[in-house]
């Protein structure tokens, strides 16, 4: 079983190799290390406190639901939704890299919040 820092280093490993995927213009695998730093980043947090990840989309939902209402933060859901924007890149290829790169922007911030909590 993975733990919870398993999840949150890779998570910022993720993040770094999307990073370097962009600088070499590879924008669909740089698009899906982006989404699955999300979701690393996420699954730490429910190790961490417990929760359950197991069915990721509707567990992940739950997840930043229960975050939004112990933190009165919404935001985090739309920094997620960038993710989940990316993460469609990754199949459609719709985003060019400046759009990429302004939702990686949000998607930092996501992995930054989930991690710090």
């Amino acid at each position: 079983m993975t733990t919870a820092r398993e999840y949150r280093t890779s998570s910022s490993t993720l993040f770094d190799q999307a990073m370097v995927e962009l600088d070499a213009d590879e924008l669909l695998k740089a698009s899906e290390s982006l989404w699955e730093a999300a979701i690393r980043a996420l699954k730490s947090l429910d190790e961490r406190r417990g929760w359950r990840h197991d069915s990721p989309h509707g567990e992940f939902y739950k997840t930043l639901k229960r975050l939004e209402e112990e933190m009165d933060v919404a935001e985090l859901s739309m920094q997620f939704a960038f993710a989940l924007d990316v993460r469609l890149n990754s199949y459609e290829n719709w985003l060019d890299i400046e759009e990429i790169r302004y939702r990686a922007a949000y998607i930092q911030r996501f992995i930054s919040t989930v991690s710090g909590l």
